[in-house]
């Protein structure tokens, strides 16, 4: 399949939103709190699967290439990964459910589940492994998760929002 001039352009100006979105950061421990899982979330809600999986690779790709090789070895680096399964489940999870908001908060839910589910155990392997930190799985559990749990309901909802107004006023994405 051919990606068309629409698709590229959806999937260079999501990720260069995600991108740019990690720059808006609060230092919280070895995981800041950023807008990336927001610009994630509304991307697994508008594009398409292949769209939303190709968007958050294009945005792992630029945090390489930008970030240097170095930021392989970053406690956060593997949420990264859990974008690209996030986004591209809520994207194909959306094709088979109705068009709602009960379907997209379900979605949103899922998709941040995901990310921990795979960006979790990378940041623990960092911390412990590599670091050597030496972090019980509680301590981890609450610096890559238990601290982001109600900002990350705030960004599912708004995330919902968002989508709910795109879709409904401009016809670009889908």
């Amino acid at each position: 399949m051919t990606l068309t001039v629409r698709d590229i352009t959806q999937i260079s100006l999501m990720a260069a939103l995600t991108f740019i979105s990690g720059f808006i950061m609060i230092p919280m421990g070895p995981v800041p709190f950023t807008l990336q899982t927001l610009l994630v979330l509304v991307t697994g809600l508008l594009l398409k699967p292949r769209a939303a999986l190709l968007t958050q690779v294009l945005h792992l790709l630029l945090k390489l290439l930008l970030g240097g090789g170095q930021s392989i070895l970053s406690p956060s680096f593997g949420f990264l990964f859990g974008f690209i399964a996030a986004a591209w489940a809520m994207s194909i999870l959306l094709l088979k459910w109705e068009n709602s908001f009960v379907s997209y908060m379900k979605a949103t839910i899922i998709g941040t589940v995901l990310i921990y589910l795979i960006g979790m155990p990378y940041m623990a392997v960092i911390l412990n492994g590599y670091l050597g930190a030496g972090y019980t799985i509680t301590q981890v559990f609450w610096m890559g998760m238990g601290l982001f749990i109600p900002g990350d309901l705030l960004k599912a909802g708004l995330a919902v929002l968002i989508a709910v107004r795109v879709k409904k006023h401009v016809r670009l994405f889908n």
